[in-house]
């Protein structure tokens, strides 16, 4: 009796295992298919932050000192996320120069193009055309603009910041995320736009992002 109790334990336990994981596949990658997508997500890193880490990368060592910079415009899906979408739309030197001033690492623009881009549907200069849009229609909270010393903070503050500076912005818009190694530093901020760029509700995936830390630090501009 035992054994075979021990049995249909160690059977539910599999067909559990197997449902998580198809649940996570699920959520991850939901289509492939260009322009089949419920949202974008924009997403804002915190540079200083990030040069901590990666102190070579081109935005990290250029006389321009970045704050924000666009990671990237991402098609979302209420659950999962397409990516790496077919294309044979290229990705001409031209428009990631264009882009440049928003996305200053060049290899972070093919990334994200190959990778997000294509599943939006449009050609490649109409995209980083959208990407600009986005990221314009956002006013940077006035403590980030130029921060000289640290902030330390509560992550909520930081989401506070951005829907006092954008009242448009609907409740569960924004959502601030950060890293979990050491003291837990400012990663990003997602703000979740519909089809069209007005800003919507971010979906359960987007929110479980969020930066669960009691606080998180601000590093200032270099």
């Amino acid at each position: 009796m035992f054994r075979r109790a021990a049995l249909w334990t160690l059977i539910a336990l599999a067909l559990l295992g197997s449902a998580l994981t198809a649940t996570a596949r699920y959520r991850r990658h939901s289509s492939d298919t260009p322009g089949e997508f419920d949202y974008y997500l924009l997403s804002l890193s915190w540079s200083p932050a990030f040069c901590l880490q990666s102190p070579v990368s081109p935005e990290c060592n250029g006389p321009r000192r970045f704050g924000f910079i666009v990671h990237g415009l991402w098609p979302q899906n209420e659950r999962g996320w397409p990516q790496n979408c077919p294309s044979s739309e290229p990705l001409s030197d031209s428009v990631a120069q264009q882009i440049s001033d928003l996305m200053p690492a060049r290899k972070l623009v093919y990334h994200e193009w190959s990778t997000h881009g294509t599943c939006s549907g449009l050609v490649a200069p109409d995209f980083f055309a959208l990407v600009r849009r986005a990221h314009d229609s956002v006013v940077i909270p006035a403590p980030y603009q130029n921060p000289g010393t640290a902030i330390e903070q509560a992550p909520e503050t930081v989401v506070s910041a951005f829907m006092r500076a954008n009242p448009r912005l609907p409740a569960q818009s924004v959502v601030a995320t950060c890293s979990n190694q050491g003291a837990p530093r400012l990663r990003e901020v997602h703000i979740c736009f519909d089809r069209n760029l007005n800003p919507r509700a971010c979906s359960e995936d987007a929110l479980r992002e969020a930066c669960r830390a009691p606080s998180l630090i601000v590093p200032p501009l270099r």
